[in-house]
């Protein structure tokens, strides 16, 4: 009897690990669902207009680039059908370099009337907000500071302000961790400054909704600049939210996530509870299923997506988190337009037109273009 019931104690044992594993396992990338899966030319058909709301230029290292990589983004626009596109620096952090700021792109973009906007705050106040990520108070001076940095980018043409961060992982050595609670006080003055102008926020923000080991996957092991542990980050999330409902929050990069914990149900709850709280969509292959909005072996958008975006059909835009760079110059990383000419072309008509033109040219104050 004694050995019969260590053996039960090894099963149950056993069967408690099979278990983690497996709940493990639910949360791995998809790697059936790469990005080399065979989309014919029929299934892309560009007559579904859309706005693409979050994009980058890549200049290259010296920032000469941001003209010729203006130009081949308009090439791209014209063949997909993209109206217009939002164009704004990437998230940056003090001693990596000028990857462009406001005042690098809009000149660039200001050859092609119309065709592009531009967010700021990206290159300089996400900076000075990370700088200061302990701090909790700031007197007036400092703030009449930050102040006067926001609206300058307003004045000079912006239609709002991007891209910020959060918690944003490093994907190489030269690439930045960048971690700050989304309720820091600079963050909700911000917040304070888009509401009084009516402008938008950019935020990337990964998903966590408890303390938690970072996750493991070959693209994030390209850098040695990520923590061992990852802290709850929502409850910040919600307090920007709730902070100032007329500030209108984007949170970036819906449909992709690095944790997991970026599902339709997450989704639902934050939509559900926050009016002022926006989605842009960004598609990539190899994510794990649960975080996936669009199936690509079976061509279709998973139902509990599917029925986030019919319930919510005014939160949702695209945004495809593409670096343009200058034609037969370095890129980034693999173009994937394809992957989003698929989705619009599988969502229903009536929400591929509010998501695709009427949401983004509402929220960012756009006339004449839909």
């Amino acid at each position: 009897m004694k050995a019969l019931s260590t053996s039960f104690k090894y099963l149950a044992a056993l069967l408690l690990v099979v278990f983690i594993i497996g709940c493990m396992d639910s949360k791995k990338p998809d790697t059936k669902d790469k990005l080399d899966i065979k989309i014919n030319p029929s299934e892309l058909k560009t007559d579904i207009p859309y706005i693409d709301a979050h994009n980058h230029l890549f200049g290259g290292k010296d920032g000469r680039g941001f003209y010729e990589a203006a130009t081949h983004a308009v090439t791209i626009m014209d063949e997909l059908n993209i109206k217009k596109m939002i164009i704004m620096p990437p998230p940056q952090a003090q001693g990596f370099g000028n990857r462009g700021t406001f005042f690098d792109l809009f000149p660039a973009v200001q050859r092609y009337p119309g065709r592009f906007a531009c967010l700021g705050g990206g290159g300089s106040l996400n900076i000075m907000i990370h700088q200061n990520k302990h701090r909790k108070v700031f007197n007036r001076p400092e703030k009449n500071r930050f102040r006067q940095k926001a609206e300058l980018f307003l004045s000079k043409g912006a239609v709002g302000f991007g891209e910020f961060t959060g918690v944003h992982f490093s994907f190489a050595n030269d690439h930045p961790f960048h971690s700050v609670s989304a309720d820091h006080p600079l963050f909700l003055f911000l917040a304070d400054i888009a509401a009084d102008h009516n402008v938008p926020i950019d935020i990337h923000n990964e998903a966590v909704l408890q303390d938690m080991a970072f996750p493991s996957s070959k693209k994030l092991e390209r850098s040695r600049r990520n923590p061992s542990l990852l802290l709850e980050n929502m409850a910040g999330f919600e307090n920007l939210l709730k902070h100032n409902r007329k500030a209108k929050i984007i949170w970036a990069h819906s449909g992709w996530c690095n944790t997991g914990d970026r599902t339709a149900e997450l989704s639902r709850t934050l939509l559900s509870k926050n009016p002022n709280l926006y989605m842009s969509i960004k598609l990539r292959p190899g994510i794990a299923k649960e975080n996936k909005m669009l199936n690509l072996r079976k061509r279709i958008i998973p139902p509990q997506w599917l029925a986030l975006l019919q319930d919510f059909p005014d939160r949702f835009i695209i945004g495809t988190d593409q670096f343009y760079s200058a034609p037969g110059g370095k890129q980034l990383r693999p173009q994937t337009n394809a992957v989003t000419q698929l989705f619009m072309n599988t969502l229903p008509p009536d929400l591929a037109k509010k998501i695709g033109m009427e949401n983004p040219s509402k929220l960012f104050n756009f006339q004449g273009v839909c």
